[in-house]
Parts: C-alpha cells; sequence; structure tokens
C-alpha cells in the first residue's frame, strides 16, 4: 500500500512538473515573438483599446 502511494505521489508530482515547464516555455514564446499583452494589466488594456480604435477607423465605422 505504501509503495502505490509513493509512486503516485510521484507520478503527480512529475505531471505538475511538466506543465510547468510547457507553460514557463509557452509563456517565452509569446514574449519573444511580441505577443498580446493581458487585458487585465493596465498597458494590456489601453492596448487593446488602440488596437480596436485603429480597426474602427481603418473600416470607416
Amino acid at each position: 500500500m505504501g509503495e502505490i502511494v509513493a509512486v503516485l505521489s510521484l507520478g503527480t508530482l512529475g505531471a505538475v512538473l511538466a506543465f510547468a515547464y510547457a507553460s514557463v516555455r509557452a509563456m517565452e514564446k509569446l514574449r519573444a515573438e511580441g505577443g498580446r499583452k493581458s487585458t487585465l494589466s493596465r498597458d494590456g488594456a489601453a492596448e487593446r483599446l488602440a488596437e480596436l480604435r485603429a480597426e474602427v477607423r481603418v473600416d470607416g465605422r
């Protein structure tokens, strides 16, 4: 019984580390490519509004 608990806990820890590693790599890729900022940040919201205003001007609406 003790072995199964150890295997399951190490497996869970390994899965969490793998997902964390993949998440960090994805964020680094987005930052390197100049991806969009979160709309929750101050400058991200301003950036999104500027994009929308520019889009409206181009469409002529």
